[in-house]
């Protein structure tokens, strides 16, 4: 009998350690889970995940703001139930936002959580040249100019016409220009470039930055370059006044500068081309 009773007692106690092991699995759940909704209002709803101030610094582009919520908003589900005003889904990470905002440069986002703050700051794109595409206009109601003293008769040619930047980024929409004021590129080579693409390979495009600034210490006054066959990487600069002058973007040209000087004192004018696209070599022909 003595046997039986501690059998009994200790199937009762085991019982009631199981109930009460229940209890802690069960109020532990219960705890969590109070505290996961909690949690969860404190991020969605609470405003101490709200932002109170917005600030970016530029002048030009206010109507980012609105879509980069978007953007971030549009990230995740979770971003999506959190909501474009909280911080939370604010990120660094901006490379596939700005695909679409082509003239902007850099862009830097800060948080501040204790503030409530977040700092937006943009560099955009500085205008370098204007890259034209030419076509063969077929309409000569369409035409740019009916008489440009400029190239192989641009009146007889349309264009698309767009800022780039040293980069080699074309960033934005631009008039048609002439004139020697502005640097400026005509391409005849058939290609569709659209904004945010790159005008040239990185190799061509530092030869053609120094070509416009071989031109500008020679004090020639041409800023017109022509490119007519990217497989030949070359390009000419061309001006109603002076003789064409053709230049190899396969090699630095500064060492074009002596000779243009040296020509320069022998009178442009006698001049009907030079040709400087024989690296350290200078051709020219006579009228």
């Amino acid at each position: 009998k003595i046997y039986l009773m501690k059998f009994y007692v200790d199937e009762k106690e085991r019982k009631r350690q199981r109930r009460i092991l229940r209890l802690k699995i069960y109020g532990g759940a219960a705890a969590f889970f109070v505290l996961l909704i909690g949690l969860s209002y404190l991020i969605v709803y609470s405003p101490i995940f709200k932002i109170q101030q917005v600030n970016i610094r530029t002048s030009d582009v206010q109507e980012l703001i609105g879509d980069l919520k978007i953007f971030f908003a549009n990230q995740s589900k979770i971003a999506s139930i959190l909501g474009a005003d909280n911080i939370l889904i604010w990120r660094k990470d901006t490379d596939s936002f700005l695909k679409n905002y082509p003239q902007i440069a850099e862009l830097k986002i800060e948080k501040d959580y204790f503030e409530r703050r977040v700092t937006i700051e943009i560099k955009e794109r500085e205008k370098f040249g204007v890259w034209c595409t030419i076509r063969t206009n077929t309409d000569s109601t369409q035409t740019n100019t009916e008489e440009s003293p400029y190239g192989p008769v641009l009146s007889q040619y349309k264009s698309v016409c767009r800022w780039f930047d040293k980069s080699g980024v074309i960033f934005v929409e631009a008039p048609f220009m002439e004139g020697e004021l502005i640097n400026k590129i005509y391409d005849s080579t058939d290609r569709e470039l659209k904004l945010g693409d790159k005008i040239l390979e990185e190799n061509l495009l530092d030869n053609l930055l120094k070509v416009f600034e071989v031109l500008q210490k020679s004090e020639l006054q041409m800023k017109n370059l022509y490119l007519q066959d990217i497989s030949l990487q070359e390009v000419s600069a061309e001006s109603p006044l002076l003789p064409k002058i053709y230049f190899s973007l396969r090699f630095n040209p500064e060492f074009t500068l002596p000779a243009i000087q040296s020509l320069k004192e022998s009178g442009l004018s006698k001049l009907e081309y030079i040709d400087f696209r024989v690296e350290n070599r200078a051709y020219y022909k006579v009228k």
